[in-house]
């Protein structure tokens, strides 16, 4: 289960400056803030037509009752270098996804930070063709932001269309709400097409915190437990500042034989 997002957020031109100073420093922390918020939202999702991984996008699927998921990523900035790295473990008990997020910021002007938080998910179909759900995301910071560790809570209700057994279609809205910006409205589209059993192609649109972003990328099936992904994603606007996202994901059962 995933909704991402989470995503990497290269600094908009407002946000990088040539000179840092103080208050670029403070802005860049906000952002930082505001990306943890919206990392707490990344829930999985598994299966040939599930958006899941790093994308932003999440769709309304669980795994299956007893199993699990493990997703690794990088994302990295060609604008100024900065690195998220993102480890989240899964399972599913009765009809919840139960996740944690692990997340590694790195920047090159500014160190690091890391960020925790836990997530759960709940879908169910409403027509063969047509399922619906709710999740529901919190992130704590390593280090103090701000005079506290907690950064933000993510609430999205994830809509999908099964159009034809290839093409999906995803929609989510929903709110990032932080302890000192307030809230923002979560919007995003996405399509899927499965062009063969190994292959998926995933191309969205999505805001972050006033930002608009697309991303398209393909996941390659390396057997039924193992799968690759990349993705390309920018800014919309003048200013793209375009970044790349790799990431090895891992279904299993425990247990089994």
């Amino acid at each position: 289960m995933q909704f991402n997002a989470q995503v990497l957020l290269p600094l908009s031109p407002q946000h990088a400056p040539a000179r840092r100073d103080a208050g670029a420093l403070r802005r860049q922390m906000r952002r930082l803030a505001c990306a943890a918020a919206l990392m707490a939202s990344m829930l999985w999702a598994c299966g040939a037509q599930a958006a899941g991984g790093h994308h932003a996008v999440d769709d309304a699927a669980l795994l299956e009752p007893g199993q699990c998921q493990v997703e690794l990523w990088q994302e990295r900035s060609d604008h100024d270098h900065t690195l998220l790295n993102h480890a989240g473990p899964a399972c599913r008990w009765g009809a919840l996804e139960w996740g944690l997020n692990l997340d590694e910021w790195r920047w090159s002007d500014h160190g690091r930070q890391r960020f925790a938080g836990p997530q759960v998910k709940w879908a169910t179909p409403i027509t063969k063709q047509l399922s619906a759900g709710v999740a529901v995301g919190s992130t704590w910071a390593t280090q103090d932001l701000h005079g506290h560790h907690y950064t933000g809570t993510t609430l999205i209700v994830p809509v999908t269309w099964q159009a034809t057994e290839a093409i999906a279609l995803h929609a989510n809205v929903g709110w990032d709400q932080h302890p000192h910006y307030g809230s923002s409205p979560r919007r995003a589209l996405a399509a899927e097409w499965s062009p063969g059993p190994d292959w998926s192609l995933v191309a969205e649109r999505f805001d972050d915190h006033g930002e608009r972003h697309w991303r398209a990328g393909a996941r390659y099936l390396l057997s039924d437990q193992l799968s690759l992904d990349v993705s390309r994603a920018a800014f919309l606007g003048p200013a793209t500042h375009p970044w790349w996202a790799f990431g090895l994901n891992w279904t299993f059962s425990p247990g089994a034989r």
